[in-house]
């Protein structure tokens, strides 16, 4: 920003922050490690300079199957409200990863799974998770119906400002959502339950964020 400043171009405001984040998107710079607290850049060719550069449909190809592997079942709709893509080129790019992608039929409709995983064990998710407000686990999709129910939309997104809460998921299902309080000797998080909980479970899953932040907890339980 001091270098900018220098040439003339003001930073003021946040200027700054939209010439870094446009040289970013332009495959000027990308990020690197963190300097205590401060966020650092690095000149993209310096750190990747010999980079694959596909044609065009093989990049739909391979984003597609990375979408689809990391997020399946999905649809062509959803690969492209996540992309930014237009439909048709999401189909198109459905298209190009061939049979690495696979049908599957989910409460009626037809969507995607990597093929490999058709014949991976299934094991049972019971597992509960604390996430954070802007997870990709909602994040990824544009319709949340399958770990979201839709009543309590609301709850997650207030005022429908995409502002995302933190989330309690238990077996995949959002079921409470949690907010942290962080003081010199200890975090207080405060759960507020949607539906069910396994409280001993949110507990324990609070606890590795406690740990994260070197820090005892309390948990306060909204009623």
């Amino acid at each position: 920003l001091a270098a900018l400043n220098a040439a003339g171009i003001g930073t003021d405001g946040q200027r700054g922050y939209h010439l870094l984040w446009y040289a970013s998107v332009r495959g000027v710079t990308c990020l690197a490690p963190n300097v205590g607290t401060e966020q650092t850049f690095a000149l993209l060719d310096e750190w990747a300079p010999d980079p694959a550069r596909p044609e065009r449909d093989e990049a739909l190809a391979i984003l597609t199957r990375r979408y689809v592997r990391s997020h399946g079942p999905v649809t062509a709709r959803e690969f492209a409200g996540w992309t930014g893509l237009t439909l048709t080129d999401a189909r198109r790019g459905f298209a190009a990863a061939g049979d690495t992608l696979a049908p599957v039929q989910v409460d009626g409709e037809e969507m995607l799974v990597d093929a490999e995983l058709l014949d991976a064990p299934r094991t049972p998710v019971d597992d509960v998770l604390a996430l954070p407000g802007f997870d990709e686990y909602l994040l990824g999709y544009r319709d949340r119906s399958l770990m979201l129910d839709p009543a309590h939309r609301d709850a997650i997104i207030p005022g429908n400002n995409g502002v995302f809460q933190p989330t309690i998921v238990h077996g995949g299902r959002v079921v409470g959502t949690w907010r942290r309080t962080i003081g010199k000797s200890r975090v207080t998080i405060k759960v507020t339950p949607l539906a069910a909980m396994d409280q001993p479970g949110t507990e324990r899953a609070l606890a590795r964020y406690a740990e994260f932040r070197g820090l005892p907890y309390r948990v306060d339980w909204a009623r």
